[in-house]
């Protein structure tokens, strides 16, 4: 960001040619198909609470360099199709399937969880998969875009649902079948293969991960923790006591809009079948989280959640801001609170 906020556009390729690439104790950052954005890997985890504070080292290493980090689903003045691309064989092929779609930088909280084996990794791609859209409800806030408030929690969401295969994920009950859907899609699309399919919740052959890609990423640390700690629990929770059904497509569609257009205020159909508000589905299912990870102390950043689901959301908050003070103060809180320890 520049000294108001906004987008560096091509002046930010100096500053990440200074950053990017280099390995930190705390993992790596890399460069993004925009030009003025960033990837922050972290080394991999044990909980929550050791995610965060390897985001947090990496962070703190962007500023010290030179960097002014905004960690939002999407900027929330940046003008439309202005943004900046950036040029390599993957992101040149990808530019050009997308055409005009990319419009704005979007960004994620991506979390990977490793699974022993196959057997165990479609267990909980089924369970994760189930209650993506409290993942979704409870991450959401990237209320603005180009300006506007969008009316969604999260704009980010909306954006991205126009990409190709970035889709709810379908409905797989085993690793062969996850293998051969995968190839029908990399054939009738024309990709070069599977790192090309985007679903919401995806396998990572290569790293024997599952990855989570359904949540806005954080601008608060401890955030960042509590969500993680999300991830892990259901992941234990679902592969401890597997669910008896998979939810339809079309059904998982439709409780993922409503927890980007609405955040916790709605109502969803859970995992049973039964139409229930998603605030009750969070409360049992933080219940059910905990429950998992009490056992080893994994807990405690759970606590960060509970709280998001009594105070005010983050897209109401950052709206409230708005309203008050006008963007600007809004850009200015989002830089503010990136770049401080908890945000």
């Amino acid at each position: 960001m520049d000294d108001e906020g906004h987008l560096l556009g091509a002046a930010a390729a100096p500053v990440l040619a200074d950053v990017c690439g280099a390995r930190q104790p705390d993992g790596d950052v890399t460069g993004e198909i925009f030009v003025d954005e960033v990837e922050l890997n972290t080394t991999v985890c044990a909980d929550g609470e050791e995610l965060a504070a390897a985001l947090g080292g990496l962070r703190r290493w962007l500023t010290a360099n030179g960097a002014r980090p905004m960690a939002v689903g999407v900027h929330p003045d940046a003008p439309f199709g202005a943004a900046q691309m950036a040029s390599s064989a993957r992101y040149d092929g990808i530019l050009r399937e997308m055409a005009g779609l990319f419009r704005t930088p979007t960004a994620a909280l991506q979390i990977h969880v490793a699974l022993p084996d196959t057997q165990t990794a479609m267990l909980a791609y089924r369970g994760l998969r189930n209650r993506l859209c409290l993942l979704r409800a409870l991450s959401a806030s990237s209320p603005f875009w180009h300006g506007q408030d969008s009316g969604l929690a999260s704009a980010r969401s909306a954006i991205t649902r126009s990409y190709p295969r970035t889709t709810v994920p379908p409905a797989l009950r085993s690793w062969e079948e996850y293998i051969s859907t995968t190839e029908r899609i990399v054939r009738a699309a024309a990709i070069p293969d599977y790192t090309y399919v985007w679903w919401d919740l995806r396998p990572q052959p290569r790293l024997g991960t599952l990855e989570v890609r359904v949540m806005d990423t954080q601008t608060s640390l401890s955030r960042v923790a509590g969500l993680a700690a999300m991830v892990q629990g259901l992941t234990r929770h679902t592969v401890e006591d597997p669910d008896a059904v998979d939810l339809p497509d079309d059904v998982l569609a439709a409780n993922d809009y409503r927890a980007y257009r609405y955040g916790l205020d709605t109502a969803v159909v859970d995992v049973d079948g039964v139409i229930r508000p998603l605030r009750e589905v969070a409360v049992r299912t933080l219940a059910e989280v905990r429950g998992a990870l009490a056992p080893d102390g994994l807990d405690r950043p759970l606590d960060v959640v509970e709280s998001m689901l009594l105070g005010l959301s983050e897209p109401d908050r950052q709206r409230d801001l708005c309203r008050q003070h006008g963007m600007p103060a809004l850009l200015d809180d989002l830089v503010t609170r990136t770049t401080t320890q908890d945000g």
